[in-house]
């Protein structure tokens, strides 16, 4: 527990800083915008974590963490009066357009299932005191974490460069590709897995052929679209900052989320060691490797 009070300690500073470094010195007590989004995140998030306590069940968590980046991109939007800002309009709805998907995504599939088997886990580890342990440990973790990532949404709305129509088209072009990417490969999944002949066996057809979590890729991609909002700025600092969204996503879909999955497959799917030595993670591989 100390270790994850720790964590939540170091990204609520990362986000303190980033939100001085990037607020102009004649308002720096006025609009730490980014400090604002950040309380409405958290208060969203204490928010399911007292319904997780009714509900009995803390991985509801993983259904509103697209919803979380809403929560963020609309209190900012609101905050930093872009509604009359194309480039702040179309941000705006390219995360509500993730952030739903994900939701429904997840809600289908977990919902009527019971608590995620990670979540069971740190249940027991936390015994009677998981009900406050789990406030930290995933609640305000996660929203921690969602603001972070986030930041790319906020220099988005500071970018106050012409909207051109190549720059539409580019922004574009990145976020369908990606949502369509992880939108396709998560029905493959659902679909391969309804089929009583598949159990027990490994996808590797559709766009699962390219790589074991395409899902991710897609993800990835989109928050590379959602990136590319603040580079028009030609502000070096506050584009590098923005750089920490798609990386953190990846960092934690390479570091976390992928081995997790990976693990678990694994331990349930004989076949599944050797599949991931001849296999990508995340990145698609077009060409699969010649074996000996």
């Amino acid at each position: 527990m100390k270790n994850i009070l720790t964590f939540i300690l170091f990204l609520a500073l990362i986000i303190t800083i980033i939100s001085y470094i990037s607020t102009p010195e004649n308002q720096i007590l006025l609009n730490h915008h980014l400090l604002i989004g950040y309380f409405f995140v958290l208060l969203f998030m204490t928010s399911l974590w007292i319904l997780s306590l009714l509900a009995k069940d803390a991985s509801i968590v993983d259904i509103f963490w697209g919803p979380a980046f809403i929560v963020l991109a609309s209190s900012l939007f609101s905050l930093m009066e872009v509604e009359n800002n194309e480039r702040g309009q179309w941000l705006l709805a390219f995360i509500t357009i993730w952030g739903l998907r994900l939701a429904f995504h997840i809600g289908i599939r977990n919902i009527g299932h019971g608590e995620d088997f990670r979540y069971v886990e740190w249940r027991k580890e936390g015994g009677k005191q998981y009900w406050i342990i789990s406030l930290f440990r995933v609640f305000i973790l996660q929203g921690s974490l969602a603001t972070l990532i986030g930041v790319s949404i906020y220099f988005g709305y500071l970018n106050t460069a012409y909207f051109s129509s190549l720059e539409k088209i580019g922004l574009c072009s990145f976020f369908i590709f990606g949502i369509l990417w992880e939108s396709i490969s998560d029905i493959q999944l659902i679909q391969f897995r309804k089929n009583p002949e598949n159990k027990g066996k490994i996808i590797q057809s559709g766009l699962w052929k390219f790589s074991r979590h395409p899902n991710y890729f897609g993800d990835l991609m989109v928050w590379v679209s959602i990136f590319l909002f603040s580079v028009s700025s030609k502000n070096f600092l506050f584009i590098a900052i923005s750089a920490i969204s798609p990386l953190l996503m990846g960092l934690i879909f390479y570091k976390i989320t992928g081995p997790i999955m990976d693990s678990a497959l694994a331990l349930s799917k004989p076949g599944y060691k050797e599949y991931m030595q001849n296999s990508n993670s995340i990145i698609p591989r077009i060409f699969r490797r010649k074996t000996i």
